[in-house]
């Protein structure tokens, strides 16, 4: 009876364990959840505008994730991330960055899986409002011609390119990558680079149409004077932007004819951007040139976008928490028909915008907040705010005024 008793106890006591495959488990991630006031007037509503409120779910995420010793200098990286649709009931689970990788003391690291690459990367670490995403961070006019902030439709199924359902139409360079790989290299005193490359997996059966992306980029920090440098560019080929662009509901009031056809295309992206920090408060300046360029377009039709914009704002750490500000601007476009003509984006396609936070410590894991933007299109721009739970397609020309109060608890 006696080692009955132990064997039983043994296996309770076995089953209770950690086992030593995870202990180098690690779970993270943040509960960001606010409410958030946004009214909006394109100027043609008799009623004066458009009033709502709604949860925005922000960020708000879950990790898994777990560094393995391999020995030589070596390591294994891995993480699982999903997004949690915490304002909405029965809401989905959604992928975000996930990867696996190794990791080189002296070399740096190479990864793959899906993931917010270099070029949007860089943009996260230089907006003063919590990481850019939540309700008026950058995105909302960065890396974007206008329309819906996120917008990546890869079933947007680009009438006459063929297959076209196989391959994103999206126009955001605030976008997670599938199929991608990509490099980091270590800190050469304050100096980093990296790189991404999005694989072809779903190339249609279509000559001379070949999906895929890359990015560049470089940054200095320095160690000794508190100064920020960075530089990046991005590349897509084949990924009809503007098409999905130009036939979407984010489509401005020009006069140029929305492409019908097209038989390849090239999304190009470049920013470069500085920082300065005295004491408690970061200044940075930011600028930015997006240009989207379809082959094969019918004559008379749109097959050319090319949008500059620039950022400037700070950061200013307080006692009890900190202050983020920043100004944008998004200046007219540039386009071009096929075969030549008048084309006349440049006619009040621009907007800017003003906003402010204040994040207040309420203890080292949570934070209250409450953030104000106003964003002012001109007649044909058609640049929205971000946040799950309010409308972010407006008609061109829209006035937006939005208030955000929220908590957000890191664990």
């Amino acid at each position: 009876m006696r080692i009955q008793k132990a064997v039983m106890a043994a296996a309770i006591a076995a089953a209770f364990a950690t086992p030593a495959a995870f202990a180098d488990v690690t779970i993270s991630g943040a509960i960001n959840m606010g409410i958030e006031y946004v009214h909006s007037n394109d100027g043609s509503l008799s009623s004066g505008g458009t009033s709502n409120f709604g949860l925005s779910n922000n960020y708000s995420n879950v990790t898994i994730s777990s560094v393995e010793d391999l020995g030589g200098g070596l390591k294994l990286d891995f993480a699982f991330q999903i997004q949690t649709a915490n304002d909405t009931a029965g809401g989905n689970l959604t992928n975000r960055n996930s990867h696996i990788g190794l990791v080189g003391e002296s070399w740096g690291g190479f990864w793959y899986g899906s993931n917010e690459n270099i070029y949007e990367r860089y943009f996260y670490t230089i907006d003063p409002l919590d990481g850019a995403y939540g309700l008026g961070g950058n995105l909302q006019m960065l890396g974007t011609p206008g329309g819906q902030v996120f917008a990546n439709d890869a079933n947007c199924n680009f009438l006459g390119v063929p297959g076209s359902a196989d391959h994103a139409c999206g126009w955001s360079w605030y976008r997670r990558d599938s199929n991608a790989v990509w490099y980091d290299s270590p800190n050469f005193n304050g100096f980093t680079f990296g790189a991404a490359v999005g694989l072809n997996e779903g190339r249609p059966d279509v000559p001379d149409i070949n999906p895929w992306m890359w990015q560049i980029g470089a940054k200095y920090v320095g160690p000794a004077i508190p100064v920020q440098l960075w530089a990046a560019y991005g590349h897509r080929k084949d990924q009809f932007g503007l098409a999905g662009f130009a036939n979407s509901s984010a489509s401005p009031s020009i006069s140029a004819v929305a492409p019908t056809n097209a038989d390849g295309s090239k999304d190009t992206a470049f920013q470069l951007g500085a920082a300065y920090t005295l004491a408690d408060i970061t200044v940075f300046a930011n600028f930015e040139r997006i240009k989207y360029t379809l082959d094969g377009v019918p004559g008379g039709e749109l097959d050319s976008w090319r949008r500059n914009a620039f950022s400037v704002g700070l950061k200013w750490v307080l006692p009890t928490g900190y202050v983020g500000a920043q100004y944008i601007q998004a200046l007219d476009a540039k386009c071009g028909l096929s075969g030549g003509g008048s084309c006349t984006a440049d006619s009040d396609t621009g907007a800017k915008m003003i906003a402010a936070s204040y994040f207040h410590t309420l203890s080292k894991q949570t934070q209250g907040y409450v953030t104000l933007n106003w964003l002012d299109n001109k007649d044909n721009g058609t640049y929205g705010v971000a946040g799950v739970g309010v409308a972010n397609n407006f008609a061109p020309g829209t006035t937006i005024w939005a208030i955000g109060v929220g908590l957000k608890h890191s664990f």
